[in-house]
């Protein structure tokens, strides 16, 4: 058996870290790539199959640090503004029939939650950099009755919350969702569109885009 192709990979791996940011990256980012040039593919996922691409975007997700979500809304006097939210249980992404929708909470003292309110069409972001990894999650926002949002509530989130009654639950129902892991499900397109899922109005999930021109 041949080694030469494992020590490419160790090769060509330290020569690229001096360009693709923090260490830890840096190897995840290179080893990633260089495994794809020679070859080395994970167990594959069929990008013409919505339920393959949404099982593997949901777990995915799941996989991602808590604290790793990314919330974008539109502003009150035009733009976009995006900040971290906490997604730790038993708020996350959640899957029921087909149906995914993903639990967050805020403050009715906050911008997001006046943004929200003005234009509930957001985005939510699971960024993973120890897997360089992303699902991104488009849809509409919706606050849950007080009585349904105080179900969510945890005793952790008082130190969040000086007052309590300021606290509000949401769920994003999901109409799109994009999925990036790199070195295993990726866009090789000229344009980069990522591998793209979109909820269409027959009740089920279309694969709008699968990383191929």
């Amino acid at each position: 058996m041949s080694f030469a192709p494992y020590a490419a990979v160790a090769a060509i791996s330290a020569s690229l870290g001096a360009v693709l940011g923090s260490e830890k990256v840096q190897v995840y980012g290179a080893l990633a790539k260089v495994k794809g040039w020679l070859g080395f593919k994970a167990a594959a996922v069929d990008l013409t199959e919505p339920s393959a691409v949404l099982a593997e975007a949901l777990n995915l997700a799941k996989a991602t640090p808590q604290d790793c979500g990314v919330l974008s809304t539109r502003q009150l006097r035009g733009g976009v503004a995006s900040r971290m939210v906490q997604l730790k249980e038993p708020f996350g992404v959640q899957e029921e029939d087909g149906k995914v929708k993903v639990n967050f909470f805020t403050s009715q003292a906050s911008r997001k939650f006046s943004e929200l309110k003005s234009d509930p069409s957001c985005a939510l972001l699971y960024w993973n950099p120890e897997t360089l990894t992303y699902v991104t999650f488009q849809g509409r926002a919706e606050e849950k009755s007080p009585s349904e949002g105080n179900n969510f509530w945890r005793e952790w989130m008082q130190i969040l919350y000086k007052d309590p009654k300021l606290y509000t639950a949401w769920h994003l129902h999901v109409q799109k969702i994009q999925v990036v892991s790199i070195g295993r499900l990726e866009s090789y397109r000229k344009d980069w569109r990522p591998v793209e899922l979109e909820w269409v109005n027959d009740g089920s999930w279309k694969v709008v885009c699968d990383g191929t021109e």
